[in-house]
């Protein structure tokens, strides 16, 4: 609304004192003049304000800010790099961008594909942000995480992410929550089915289960989740120490069961 354009033209050009109610005593230097000999970011360009528009092509133009309120320009030497989610072409031809300042800023165009046609980032992608997120809680990783996510890759890759790294970011910022409170509980696709739903809307049945049945990276003792045979409930028992309760637990099995299985496969070995 108007409030919202007032408020981004003042703060991108800055305003002199008592340019509007609530303005900072003596004034304010806008972003573009902080910007002065450097580079100025700005994203999501196509969804300014035509007004604003107007007044970004001057400074393009003329080098030279002019604060709300004020009449002195200001000069400035800035770069401008911008981005935007849409295309900013089909806005000028439907007259919600200008084409003069589409071609002022177009000088170099580089389009980064969407996350969907980079599967081979998303994993690591994923791994980076997981990373970040549980250090941010104050929390650890389990030096397992990369071949845990790795079970889920099926799932990770076959979704189409239509908010891009930004949405991804947001389910393993989500995924974190869950694992900071839960340090014992293994990363499995069921797991991270049950904290990111919409995961599965990428996946076709087969996919899914897929993952849930893809064994672990050759370079880990990590367990295929959910795990049935006698061998995988050892494996699971010694990647937790031999604390029963956090296998049981991981197995989605009673401690009871375990203890069965445990002595069913030793008499079976013997």
């Amino acid at each position: 609304g108007a409030l919202a354009e007032s408020l981004l033209e003042a703060e991108l050009f800055g305003y002199e004192d008592g340019a509007f109610t609530g303005s900072r005593r003596g004034g304010h230097a806008g972003l573009f003049e902080a910007a002065h000999n450097g580079t100025l970011f700005l994203d999501e360009i196509g969804e300014m304000p035509l007004l604003l528009q107007t007044r970004l092509l001057r400074v393009l133009e003329e080098r030279v800010v002019v604060r709300v309120g004020g009449t002195k320009p200001i000069p400035v030497q800035i770069r401008i790099i911008c981005a935007t989610h849409c295309d900013l072409l089909a806005r000028v031809q439907a007259g919600q961008f200008r084409a003069d300042l589409y071609y002022r800023l177009a000088v170099l165009r580089v389009t980064i594909p969407p996350l969907r046609a980079r599967q081979e980032d998303v994993l690591e992608l994923a791994a980076w942000c997981l990373k970040n997120a549980i250090a941010a809680l104050g929390a650890r990783a389990t030096p397992n995480l990369h071949a845990e996510l790795q079970t889920c890759s099926a799932l990770l890759t076959l979704y189409s992410w239509p908010g891009n790294v930004r949405q991804l970011r947001n389910v393993m910022e989500r995924l974190a929550l869950f694992l900071a409170e839960q340090p014992l509980q293994a990363l499995t696709p069921n797991f991270l089915l049950s904290v990111a739903p919409e995961l599965a809307d990428g996946a076709t049945p087969t996919s899914v289960e897929i993952a849930r049945l893809a064994p672990p990276s050759s370079t880990t003792d990590a367990p295929a989740p959910l795990a049935e045979p006698a061998e995988d409930i050892h494996a699971v028992l010694a990647r937790f120490g031999g604390k029963r309760d956090a296998a049981a637990q991981y197995l989605g099995i009673s401690r009871t069961t375990l203890w069965r299985k445990l002595q069913a496969s030793n008499k079976s070995t013997s």
